[in-house]
C-alpha cells in the first residue's frame, strides 16, 4: 500500500554481537531506508514492557521474551502515529532488496516459509509453516490486542518447561488453521542442511528447496538458534553464516529463486 508511514523495528542485545548478525541488521536497515521507511532499534530494553510475571516464568526462553516485548512494542508505535509497523528477527538477512515488498490482503500478515526435513528415507521433504519473524500490523488491525493476550496467558498456563516456540510459530500455526490470515513468502527460512548447499553453490536440498518454494523469497531468517547446534546431520558456526550472509548476497536470487 503506497503512502503509508511504515516503521520497521528489530532488536538484538548491543554486546557481543557476532559479525554475521550485524550483516543482517545492516541488510534491513537499508533495506528499510532505501523504501523511505523510518527504521528504529533496541537492545535488551524490548523485554522491559514484558509483565514481571510473564518475564519470570519466560526468565530462561528469550525467544518467548521476545515474541510478547515485539508485540507491545508494535502497540506504542502505532500509537505513535505510524500506520504500519514491521517487525524482522535480527538474523533476518535482506538479499534481494528489490524484491522485499511488504504488501498483503487486511490489515496484518506473518511470514510463510517451506522448511526441509529427512524423510524415512533420507529424502528432503517440503513442510510449509507460518512464522512471525515477519510480523506486519497496521492501525486498527483486530490481532495485535488478541495475540499479545494470547501470550500472557499461554505463558501463565502452561505447565513445565516453556518450548522456545509455544507462542511463536506454534501458536501462529494453530491460529493460521482456524483464520487463515494472510501470509507473506518474501522471508523465508533454510534448513541447515539447505545452508550447506547455499555454502557449497548447489546440491540436492537446495535444489529442493527451490523446486518447493511458494512465491519469491527476497530475504532469510537464518536462524541464530541452530548455530553451533548439529540438526539433521548439519552443524553449521558463526563463520559459516557469515559466509552464507556473503553467498546470498551475490547469489541468493539466483540459488533461490532461479
Amino acid at each position: 500500500m503506497a503512502g503509508v508511514r511504515t516503521v520497521v523495528c528489530q532488536s538484538f542485545r548491543t554486546w557481543d554481537v557476532p559479525p554475521w548478525i550485524d550483516l543482517c541488521l545492516g541488510s534491513v536497515r537499508a533495506w528499510a531506508r532505501s523504501r523511505g521507511h523510518t527504521y528504529v532499534f533496541e537492545d535488551d530494553a524490548l523485554f522491559d514492557r514484558v509483565p514481571d510475571a510473564y518475564r519470570r516464568r519466560a526468565a530462561d526462553r528469550p525467544m518467548v521474551l521476545s515474541d510478547l516485548g515485539r508485540l507491545r512494542w508494535a502497540e506504542v508505535l502505532l500509537e505513535a502515529g505510524y500506520q504500519r509497523v514491521v517487525w524482522l528477527d535480527a538474523d533476518v538477512f535482506v538479499f534481494a532488496p528489490d524484491a522485499m515488498v511488504i504488501d498483503h490482503e487486511g490489515d496484518y500478515a506473518f511470514g510463510r516459509e517451506v522448511w526441509l526435513q529427512p524423510d524415512a528415507r533420507g529424502r528432503p521433504r517440503a513442510h510449509r509453516k507460518v512464522h512471525n519473524a515477519l510480523a506486519v500490523f497496521d492501525a486498527g488491525n483486530p490481532m495485535l490486542s488478541f495475540y499479545a493476550h494470547a501470550c500472557e496467558r499461554i505463558v501463565a498456563r502452561f505447565e513445565g518447561p516453556l518450548p522456545p516456540t509455544v507462542v511463536g510459530p506454534r501458536l501462529l500455526a494453530t491460529l493460521h488453521g482456524l483464520l487463515d490470515f494472510p501470509t507473506l513468502p518474501a522471508v523465508g527460512t533454510l534448513a541447515p542442511r539447505v545452508l550447506v548447499d547455499v555454502l557449497a553453490g548447489g546440491g540436492d536440498w537446495l535444489d529442493a528447496q527451490r523446486a518447493a518454494r511458494d512465491g519469491r523469497v527476497a530475504a532469510i531468517n537464518l536462524g541464530a538458534s541452530l548455530v553451533g547446534t548439529e540438526h539433521d546431520g548439519a552443524r553449521l558456526d558463526a563463520d559459516d553464516m557469515r559466509a552464507v550472509c556473503d553467498r546470498l548476497r551475490v547469489e541468493g536470487d539466483a540459488l533461490l529463486n532461479g
